[in-house]
């Protein structure tokens, strides 16, 4: 509803003239202090012109950076993807959206980082410029531009062995056994892992929460068995504060690193969260299982850890009942 003026006395017993509606994409509603109906509609024409000159320009003539500024005061942004945009702003801050083109992206994001594998140039300028621009088109600044990225490999996964993880938890002891224990059955990233507390665990109904920054709400998991019993071998006394002390993941590797240096193998905690994924795959469990047990939000994350194996294909198809033979 554009706006309008409301006469005294017809909106919750209103003394002056209200001006009510909406424009430039905001809703309305404020008092004229008068009961003057043309002093009234001339406030209703100043008020118009003030927010057309706060609006943002045309898409005719609105830059990138301008479309930037817009995007990240509505999206608000993480810290590592507010440099990405700085960054393409510095490059493309002075054009104009209307005029860019998927050609002008491709040769700046060759020109920012040349030689670079194309996960890079999509992650750092392609991605973060089609978010503007997306956003730009749909406030009709620009026309609408399919951002193509840059053709990546198939992403491999690197998962531990499970000898290299059973070496490393037998050598280990205390709560550092514990961590490798939890971190090999319950895949959640190291981050996440060395700041749950005790509070986030439910030792009666065997789960767990952690809090997802990237789609800020939490999630629940359910504690594997070994992870349970250890955890109820803890002490009650004990079960206060971080559940792995030390509270940085630089000072888990700190020891990490000289212990899988010493045994010989090769392992991070990452790795033992593409081992879930990849043992999961390979117990037959569907994606959306996959999804959950690693607390992906995006399926493209889980899919990685779908690889049709040999065996997995060759058990899933003896599943199927045979046909009943037909006579001829």
């Amino acid at each position: 509803m554009p706006l309008k003026l409301i006469a005294p006395g017809t909106r919750k017993g209103n003394k002056f003239y209200l001006i009510l509606g909406m424009e430039a994409g905001t809703q309305y509603e404020v008092s004229t202090r008068t009961a003057d109906k043309k002093l009234a509609q001339r406030r209703l024409v100043e008020l118009r012109e003030r927010i057309a000159a706060a609006a943002p320009p045309s898409g005719r003539r609105i830059t990138f950076a301008q479309a930037a500024e817009l995007y990240k005061a509505f999206r608000k942004p993480r810290a590592v993807e507010l440099k990405r945009i700085d960054k393409v702003v510095a490059e493309l801050g002075q054009r104009r959206v209307a005029e860019l083109r998927h050609a002008d992206l491709v040769e700046a994001a060759n020109r920012m980082f040349p030689g670079r594998a194309p996960a890079t140039l999509n992650r750092e300028v392609m991605r973060p410029c089609a978010s503007i621009l997306h956003y730009a088109a749909d406030n009709e600044y620009c026309g609408w531009m399919r951002v193509k990225l840059f053709e990546e490999p198939r992403p491999r996964t690197r998962a531990a062995k499970p000898d290299a993880m059973a070496r490393l938890i037998e050598a280990a002891s205390g709560r550092r056994q514990l961590l490798l224990i939890w971190l090999c059955h319950q895949g959640t990233r190291i981050s996440q892992t060395i700041k749950l507390t005790w509070s986030d665990v439910d030792l009666d109904q065997a789960t767990f929460r952690i809090y997802n920054a990237k789609g800020k709400c939490w999630q629940e998991f359910p504690l594997h068995d070994e992870v349970l019993g250890r955890l109820l071998a803890v002490p009650e006394r004990e079960r206060t504060g971080l559940l792995f002390p030390g509270g940085d993941r630089h000072n888990v590797y700190r020891w990490l690193r000289p212990l899988v240096r010493e045994l010989g193998v090769t392992f991070t905690p990452h790795m033992a969260r593409h081992a879930l994924g990849t043992g999961l795959n390979a117990q037959g469990a569907g994606l959306r299982t996959i999804m959950a047990a690693l607390g992906h939000a995006d399926p493209r994350s889980s899919m990685r850890y779908q690889a049709a194996e040999l065996e997995v294909v060759r058990a899933a198809a003896a599943k199927i009942p045979l046909l009943k033979s037909v006579k001829r």
